[in-house]
Protein backbone atom coordinates (compact mmCIF):
# COMPACT_ATOMS: atom_id res chain seq x y z
CA UNK A 1 0.00 0.00 0.00
CA UNK A 2 2.98 2.52 1.12
CA UNK A 3 4.67 1.88 -2.71
CA UNK A 4 1.16 2.43 -4.31
CA UNK A 5 0.84 5.78 -1.76
CA UNK A 6 4.36 6.99 -3.55
CA UNK A 7 3.94 6.36 -6.87
CA UNK A 8 0.86 7.92 -6.92
CA UNK A 9 2.41 11.02 -5.00
CA UNK A 10 6.03 10.50 -7.59
CA UNK A 11 3.02 10.86 -10.15
CA UNK A 12 0.95 13.63 -9.24
CA UNK A 13 4.73 15.83 -8.48
CA UNK A 14 5.77 14.67 -12.14
CA UNK A 15 2.82 15.56 -13.71
CA UNK A 16 2.43 19.30 -11.87
CA UNK A 17 5.84 20.17 -12.74
CA UNK A 18 5.31 19.04 -16.41
CA UNK A 19 2.10 20.66 -16.79
CA UNK A 20 3.21 24.41 -14.76
CA UNK A 21 6.42 24.46 -16.78
CA UNK A 22 3.99 24.41 -20.08
CA UNK A 23 4.26 28.05 -21.75
CA UNK A 24 1.00 28.85 -22.55
CA UNK A 25 0.30 30.66 -25.75
CA UNK A 26 -0.70 34.78 -25.32
CA UNK A 27 -3.92 35.67 -25.89
CA UNK A 28 -2.98 39.80 -26.11
CA UNK A 29 -1.14 41.57 -27.99
CA UNK A 30 1.62 43.04 -25.42
CA UNK A 31 3.04 45.75 -28.08
CA UNK A 32 4.32 48.88 -25.74
CA UNK A 33 2.88 51.35 -27.70
CA UNK A 34 -0.47 51.12 -25.62
CA UNK A 35 1.92 50.92 -22.35
CA UNK A 36 3.66 53.99 -23.41
CA UNK A 37 0.30 55.72 -24.71
CA UNK A 38 -1.21 54.87 -20.93
CA UNK A 39 2.25 56.45 -19.07
CA UNK A 40 2.18 59.59 -20.91
CA UNK A 41 -1.68 60.22 -20.37
CA UNK A 42 -1.35 59.29 -16.64
CA UNK A 43 1.99 62.23 -16.93
CA UNK A 44 -0.90 64.40 -18.04
CA UNK A 45 0.78 64.73 -21.22
CA UNK A 46 -1.47 66.86 -23.30
CA UNK A 47 0.10 65.75 -26.96
CA UNK A 48 -2.72 63.17 -27.67
CA UNK A 49 -2.24 63.40 -31.27
CA UNK A 50 1.13 61.67 -30.55
CA UNK A 51 -0.80 58.91 -27.78
CA UNK A 52 -3.39 58.22 -30.44
CA UNK A 53 -0.69 57.28 -33.02
CA UNK A 54 0.78 55.20 -30.17
CA UNK A 55 -2.85 53.35 -30.27
CA UNK A 56 -2.93 53.43 -34.08
CA UNK A 57 0.69 51.24 -33.87
CA UNK A 58 -0.86 49.16 -30.82
CA UNK A 59 -3.86 47.88 -32.86
CA UNK A 60 -1.98 47.99 -36.00
CA UNK A 61 0.52 45.54 -34.07
CA UNK A 62 -2.25 43.14 -32.53
CA UNK A 63 -4.18 42.55 -36.04
CA UNK A 64 -0.59 42.00 -37.67
CA UNK A 65 0.01 39.18 -35.16
CA UNK A 66 -3.12 38.11 -35.26
CA UNK A 67 -3.86 38.99 -31.38
CA UNK A 68 -6.62 40.29 -29.19
CA UNK A 69 -6.56 44.06 -28.21
CA UNK A 70 -6.01 44.14 -24.68
CA UNK A 71 -8.66 45.11 -22.71
CA UNK A 72 -9.04 48.99 -21.63
CA UNK A 73 -7.13 49.58 -25.08
CA UNK A 74 -10.63 50.33 -27.03
CA UNK A 75 -11.94 52.36 -24.27
CA UNK A 76 -8.06 54.22 -24.18
CA UNK A 77 -8.47 55.15 -27.69
CA UNK A 78 -12.02 56.13 -27.04
CA UNK A 79 -10.62 58.81 -24.26
CA UNK A 80 -7.97 60.26 -26.22
CA UNK A 81 -10.10 60.67 -29.41
CA UNK A 82 -12.61 62.57 -27.44
CA UNK A 83 -9.92 64.56 -26.10
CA UNK A 84 -9.12 65.82 -29.80
CA UNK A 85 -13.35 66.20 -30.03
CA UNK A 86 -13.57 63.31 -32.29
CA UNK A 87 -16.80 62.19 -29.76
CA UNK A 88 -18.11 60.39 -32.96
CA UNK A 89 -15.25 58.13 -33.32
CA UNK A 90 -15.14 58.06 -29.32
CA UNK A 91 -18.23 56.35 -28.87
CA UNK A 92 -17.45 54.15 -31.74
CA UNK A 93 -14.43 52.76 -29.31
CA UNK A 94 -16.61 52.62 -26.42
CA UNK A 95 -19.09 50.05 -28.35
CA UNK A 96 -16.32 47.96 -29.76
CA UNK A 97 -14.66 48.00 -25.58
CA UNK A 98 -18.14 46.62 -24.66
CA UNK A 99 -18.75 44.20 -27.29
CA UNK A 100 -14.87 42.66 -26.67
CA UNK A 101 -15.21 42.94 -22.95
CA UNK A 102 -18.73 42.73 -22.03
CA UNK A 103 -17.83 42.61 -18.30
CA UNK A 104 -16.92 46.65 -18.96
CA UNK A 105 -20.32 47.41 -19.91
CA UNK A 106 -22.12 48.25 -16.78
CA UNK A 107 -18.75 50.40 -15.96
CA UNK A 108 -18.76 52.20 -19.22
CA UNK A 109 -22.27 52.64 -19.18
CA UNK A 110 -22.26 55.05 -15.98
CA UNK A 111 -19.15 56.37 -16.71
CA UNK A 112 -20.61 58.01 -20.11
CA UNK A 113 -24.09 59.34 -18.38
CA UNK A 114 -21.72 61.05 -15.63
CA UNK A 115 -19.78 62.71 -18.46
CA UNK A 116 -23.23 63.28 -20.45
CA UNK A 117 -24.47 64.94 -17.17
CA UNK A 118 -21.63 66.84 -16.53
CA UNK A 119 -21.96 68.10 -20.40
CA UNK A 120 -26.01 68.59 -19.97
CA UNK A 121 -25.09 70.91 -16.74
CA UNK A 122 -22.12 72.74 -17.70
CA UNK A 123 -24.31 73.22 -21.16
CA UNK A 124 -27.09 75.00 -19.49
CA UNK A 125 -26.51 78.86 -19.71
CA UNK A 126 -26.57 80.33 -15.68
CA UNK A 127 -27.49 83.81 -14.86
CA UNK A 128 -24.11 84.82 -14.33
CA UNK A 129 -22.84 83.84 -17.69
CA UNK A 130 -20.69 86.26 -19.22
CA UNK A 131 -21.64 85.71 -22.72
CA UNK A 132 -25.22 86.41 -21.91
CA UNK A 133 -26.28 89.99 -23.26
CA UNK A 134 -26.86 92.06 -20.50
CA UNK A 135 -30.25 93.40 -20.62
CA UNK A 136 -30.23 97.34 -21.85
CA UNK A 137 -32.70 98.63 -19.04
CA UNK A 138 -29.71 97.54 -16.29
CA UNK A 139 -28.28 100.64 -14.61
CA UNK A 140 -30.79 102.91 -15.84
CA UNK A 141 -32.98 104.84 -14.01
CA UNK A 142 -30.66 105.53 -11.23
Amino acid sequence: MTVYLRRLALLAVVISVTTGCVSREEVYCHETSYAESMYLYLKNDTDYQKQIELMDTYFREATAKGKKVAPGAYAHYALLKSKVGHDGEAKSYLEKEKTAFPDSRRYLDSSMNAVNNKRANTAAPSANDPKKPVSSKAGKGK
